[in-house]
């Protein structure tokens, strides 16, 4: 649903809906992945490591689990927050 409502132009909605799956845990990337990148293009650094901070809490957690793409996934947050936090 976010996505669709990004290619609508409608990125407000898309936020809140990307903000409230990451408020609930939400186990997918995508949301952490999207609400990064548009709050890097708006140039809000504080929310963008804030969400990557999360994902990587979230995923942390799941480390244990049967799931495979959780270590790709860290890696992934990790170096996205590096990148963010060199750039303050």
């Amino acid at each position: 649903m976010g996505k669709r409502l990004e290619k609508k132009g409608k990125i407000l909605e898309a936020k809140a809906l990307y903000e409230a799956n990451i408020s609930e845990g939400f186990e997918g990337s995508f949301p952490y992945r999207r609400l990064a990148v548009i709050y890097r293009k708006e140039k809000s650094k504080a929310d963008e490591i804030r969400v990557l901070n999360k994902a990587l809490v979230v995923f942390d957690s799941l480390i244990t689990s049967a799931r495979r793409d959780v270590e790709p996934k860290l890696k992934e947050f990790r170096e996205a927050l590096r990148k963010a936090e060199s750039k303050m």
